[in-house]
């Protein structure tokens, strides 16, 4: 049962990788830029999701609707994409080197920005998870928020699949990823196109990172361990992916 309780929680943290891993693999996939700023997103949404949750609370939100408040949350901050998208136009086509310095000064300076908004210490939401209950069984034991965080990853690789195979517009971004003068040349607004993807990319990465903060602490260290997860430790991306 040990055995199953350690499988489960690999399962709930790779559900919540694959999503910052698809933003990240659809972002390079049609811009071709490594961004390392999904690790912020990923942190972003861990902190805002707390913020959020407090006061969908203090206004009187059901506990019940934390997992749709934190789905809500890490929406929200897709606002943050296009802009960003803009100031990474200057790095399209470049060596993979200025891509890696340009995004990682973004990790550094949203880094900045968490410690000067919520501060230095960790955060979370301590055991509101626990709303939804735990299945438990003699030593096994899972709740059923991960459950449920596992369901809506596939939910998720699911739509995207769906969404890239079966609509015009994921076939326009398929088109796009593999020849980008080819699709100007037929009419499409290719920065049109690399401002939805990465503000699709940015809201998978923050979504992430409100889903996993139920069960894990926000931290500024959050965004630099992704990274450095990500570089250095690929079979963990594979694995999510």
């Amino acid at each position: 049962m040990a055995f199953a309780n350690i499988l489960l929680g690999g399962v709930f943290h790779a559900a919540v990788l694959f999503l910052v891993a698809a933003g990240l693999q659809l972002v390079f996939g049609v811009q071709k830029i490594l961004n390392l700023a999904c690790g912020s997103f990923y942190a972003l949404g861990a902190y805002f999701g707390i913020s959020f949750i407090a006061y969908a609370a203090a206004v009187g939100l059901s506990p019940w609707l934390i997992l749709p408040g934190l789905l809500v949350a890490g929406a929200v901050l897709g606002v943050i994409g296009p802009p960003i998208e803009r100031l990474l136009r200057s790095v399209y086509g470049r060596d993979e080197s200025f891509q890696l310095l340009l995004t990682f000064a973004l990790v550094l300076m949203f880094q900045d920005v968490f410690r000067f908004i919520w501060g230095a210490n960790p955060r979370s939401l301590d055991s509101a998870y626990l709303i939804y209950g735990t299945i438990s069984t003699r030593d096994f034991s899972v709740p059923v928020y991960n459950l449920l965080v596992i369901a809506a990853a596939i939910a998720v690789a699911a739509g995207l699949g769906a969404f890239l195979q079966r609509t015009n517009f994921g076939r326009i971004l398929r088109a796009t990823a593999e020849n980008r003068a080819m699709a100007e040349a037929l009419g499409v607004d290719v920065r049109r196109v690399y401002s939805a993807v990465f503000t699709l990319g940015t809201v998978l990465g923050t979504t992430a990172g409100a889903l996993v903060v139920p069960t894990a602490a926000a931290s500024l260290d959050m965004a630099i361990e992704f990274v450095i997860e990500s570089l250095f430790t690929p079979c963990k991306t594979l694995m999510g992916a």
